[in-house]
């Protein structure tokens, strides 16, 4: 076992981080009143109330939302998800959820803090992230360590993760060389990271709902083959993140600690919960209402997790595409899946999918690697790291599984525990209103 995997094994994906993840999960939801549970409440404060529009230098809540969604989702969606149910079994699905639930309070309680201290720019709009309030709770080195993650982040779970799936979808599904995939992504990623978070604000305001919807339709068109087996996935999915049929055989806590595991690493490499990423994006909004703001936030969690990915689960586990050959980590499930429903041309659809929300990803964590590097070392460092942020785009489609998806888990991980830590502490000290008053 290599260092980064016993590291990601034992540390930050084992019982001492999982354990933090839940419990400010545990904590934020019992102190917003589990405003989680009433999401009409949500929707009704956000997307179906009167929206604000963006200014100088500045997003609308609505365009944060969906630069946040271009960012979450992305391959996490489609080939973690499938990685997860490969390595952590169905009962992954139920700690994907839970990850979820547990991470909208979170992300609430990350955000309100970033709308709080965030900083006004000379030339107007804002700049903000969590090392900011990271600063404030802990000190200067756990907010600049914070940052330096996120930047390696960036150009990991943000881009080299995301261009690599695409490249080895490209592969499975038209033969295309890794190199020339690493190519074809370069020119599209360029020109929107380029152009700043204004331009992917209004490239993602009106593409990234439509490609979500023509993604989840799909995802009900092979759901609904099966419906009836609906029911009977559904249980199995719960039976099986407690490993109810091996208690008897003394095996029930391997296989829980191993669906738990998974479906809280996937999850949370998904809809990024937790990490304090997407304070960044949240903080360049027009809104003046942390509280309004952050409810946006908790969307983002909410359309990635409990909607898309778990209709990509049904997909897979519905059509049996589970029992398929999972020699390559079950990065291509998904792609089977939709194959087994419609057959062997389906599969194109997934992998286009792919395509287009790996771009999109990639483009989006730009912007969060960008302004930590402008926190770090000044402003004049932001243009050459977009360049290597480029380049990195080739790596990460000809870079080896392994390692790319272990550095993206290990950055997780060391990204997440000070802004837990960070969140908790001002959380204790009554920083954060309550959902549930407003």
């Amino acid at each position: 076992m290599t260092v980064i995997n016993w590291l990601n094994e034992y540390i930050f994906w084992g019982a001492p981080v999982l354990a933090l993840f839940i419990g400010t999960g545990v904590f934020f939801s019992v102190k917003l009143g589990f405003f989680q549970l009433n999401t009409w409440k949500i929707f009704k404060q956000t997307i179906f109330a009167k929206q604000e529009k963006s200014g100088k230098n500045t997003l609308s809540p609505f365009q944060t939302l969906t630069n946040s969604l271009a960012v979450t989702i992305g391959t996490g969606n489609i080939v973690a998800l499938g990685t997860a149910i490969a390595l952590g079994g169905a009962g992954a699905v139920f700690w994907m959820w839970v990850s979820a639930f547990l991470g909208m309070a979170t992300t609430y309680a990350e955000n309100y803090l970033g709308m709080r201290y965030r900083r006004q720019r000379p030339e107007g709009g804002y700049f903000g992230g969590a090392f900011y309030y990271i600063e404030k709770a802990l000190g200067s080195f756990p907010a600049k360590l914070f940052a330096l993650c996120c930047v390696f982040s960036s150009l990991g779970i943000g881009n080299m993760t995301q261009i690599n799936a695409m490249s080895s979808s490209m592969k499975h599904s038209f033969d295309t060389p890794l190199w020339l995939s690493g190519v074809i992504a370069i020119v599209p990623v360029g020109v929107l990271i380029f152009g700043g978070a204004k331009v992917l604000g209004r490239v993602t305001e009106k593409t990234i709902p439509v490609i979500a919807v023509i993604y989840i339709l799909g995802c009900l068109a092979v759901i609904f083959i099966f419906i009836k087996d609906v029911p009977a996935c559904f249980m199995r999915i719960v039976t099986e993140a407690f490993n109810l049929r091996s208690m008897a055989g003394g095996a029930a806590g391997v296989g829980i600690g191993k669906a738990m595991s998974w479906g809280f690493r996937r999850g949370i490499f998904s809809n990024e919960a937790g990490l304090g990423s997407s304070v960044t994006m949240n903080a360049m909004s027009s809104s003046e209402d942390a509280h309004k703001q952050s409810l946006w936030a908790t969307l983002t969690v909410f359309f990635d997790t409990i909607v898309i990915c778990t209709l990509t689960a049904f997909a897979i586990l519905l059509t049996g595409a589970d029992n398929s050959d999972l020699s390559d980590g079950g990065m291509n499930l998904a792609s089977t899946a939709f194959s087994s429903a419609f057959g062997d041309y389906a599969g194109v659809f997934i992998t286009i999918s792919i395509v287009l929300f790996a771009i999109a990803t990639a483009s989006g964590w730009s912007v969060f690697g960008a302004v930590c590097m402008e926190y770090l070392f000044g402003k004049k460092t932001v243009k050459p790291f977009l360049v290597v942020f480029v380049l990195c785009v080739f790596v990460g489609a000809v870079m080896k599984l392994e390692i790319v998806w272990g550095l993206a888990d290990l950055m997780n991980g060391v990204m997440a525990v000070p802004n837990l830590l960070a969140v908790t502490v001002l959380g204790l000290k009554g920083e954060i209103d309550s959902a549930k008053k407003k």
